[in-house]
């Protein structure tokens, strides 16, 4: 039977509500398909895996490391029909800048209120969040925005909480947030408060599961996951 512990973590992932449920192809998961993972069933994520083991000492980890984002293996998920947009290719100039957003929005987010203390290095992190961006959805072409499309689209990311002492990952979800302003991450040059706030709003949907899987809050929204084998 899934020890308590590790029940109580699938909470974590409730919060983080997928705001679009898109085709689960898109994502690629290494736990999908793995029997050492169960899955969640009506997860509010488009996908969630719960390591079967029990992860010793999760309530009394306080020490996290933010993991630089994964942006290498980013997919753009161009509109029905469109071709290849080239100019959606992230230069090394934006990755510092969304590197730099991501790990500023989760710091803050995790550390609000002394939840949590945000550390410099893996030797001091108890609890390590690997942050992969999967795919951009743009819901229109690049001509189209030009002639006055709205700019909106949805972003999936893959986050994973890690135990920093054994390296196993305690849980991973694939969540995808919607956006009005998507192409913000077409052409970034400076901090943009369109990006700031889907990375601001994982991360604080992090610090409340973490919370509340420690014991440490009570929120009523989040609701019971069943678990089933794979």
């Amino acid at each position: 039977m899934l020890d308590k512990r590790l029940a109580a973590l699938v909470a974590f992932f409730m919060i983080l509500g997928a705001c679009t449920q898109l085709d689960a192809t898109l994502s690629a998961a290494p736990e999908r398909g793995d029997p050492a993972f169960l899955e969640g069933v009506n997860a509010r994520a488009d996908e969630l895996y719960v390591n079967r083991e029990a992860q010793p000492g999760v309530r009394n980890f306080r020490n996290v490391y933010i993991a630089p984002a994964n942006l290498a293996n980013m997919r753009v998920i161009q509109p029905e029909g469109a071709t290849v947009d080239e100019g959606w290719l992230i230069t090394e100039p934006e990755e510092k800048i969304l590197q730099k957003a991501i790990a500023r929005e989760f710091s803050a987010g995790l550390s609000f209120g002394s939840a949590f203390n945000i550390v410099d290095g893996q030797q001091q992190a108890e609890i390590i969040v690997n942050t992969a961006v999967v795919a951009i959805h743009p819901n229109e072409t690049r001509d189209a925005v030009v002639a006055g499309a709205k700019p909106s689209g949805a972003i999936t990311v893959s986050i994973a909480l890690v135990n920093a002492a054994s390296g196993a990952v305690m849980v991973r979800s694939i969540d995808t947030k919607s956006s009005d302003d998507i192409w913000a991450f077409n052409q970034v040059d400076n901090d943009d408060p369109a990006i700031d706030l889907i990375f601001r709003s994982w991360a604080n949907s992090i610090r409340r599961g973490m919370l509340h899987v420690q014991g440490r809050s009570s929120d009523p929204l989040v609701q019971p996951i069943v678990l089933k084998e794979q």
